[in-house]
This record gives C-alpha cells, sequence and structure tokens, in this order.
C-alpha cells in the first residue's frame, strides 16, 4: 500500500494486527491440534493408491465453433484498427 503524504494526514502502512480475542490457552490448544491434524494428513496411506489409466495428457477439448470465433474477433479487431487508422490519415493528410 503507497503511504500517504504528511499533508493530506497521517502516515500509516494500513497494517491492522491480528487479534482473535481468544485466550492464550486456547492459542496453545490449537496449536498442539494443529499439530496432531498435520501429522495425521502427512501419514503414509494405508491404501494402496489406484494406478492411473491415462498414459499421456489429453489434449484440451476446444469447440467446434472456437476457430470461427477467433476468426471474427480477428476481424473485429482489424476493422477497429482500421477505423481509427483511416481517421489518423485523415487527421494527417485533411479531409
Amino acid at each position: 500500500m503507497l503511504r500517504t503524504p504528511s499533508i493530506f494526514g497521517p502516515l500509516n502502512s494500513g497494517f491492522v494486527p491480528f487479534a482473535s480475542g481468544a485466550p492464550i490457552d486456547a492459542a496453545a490448544n490449537a496449536e498442539t491440534e494443529t499439530a496432531e491434524v498435520i501429522a495425521r494428513v502427512s501419514a503414509a496411506p494405508t491404501v494402496a493408491p489406484v494406478e492411473s489409466l491415462e498414459v499421456a495428457p489429453r489434449a484440451a477439448w476446444a469447440p467446434p465453433s472456437s476457430a470461427r470465433i477467433r476468426v471474427v474477433e480477428a476481424l473485429v479487431v482489424a476493422a477497429v484498427c482500421g477505423y481509427f487508422g483511416f481517421g489518423l490519415l485523415g487527421t494527417v493528410f485533411g479531409r
């Protein structure tokens, strides 16, 4: 965040300290609970992983109309550029 100049107000960074309002013991209990969850999640899986049937990554699917859409978009961009180009030429060389 950009600092405001001192003539417009006090210099502050906009940082707001986090204060949960919970007792300190609750934070210690939350840390131990978090450690238990992390240990449980990071433990080795008990079930053998299922092998994937895919060998190579699939190509991204695109609808057949996407090629036509891209052509129309290109024509619109060309038309807009032509419009402003002719306007610039008319301004430079006078109409």
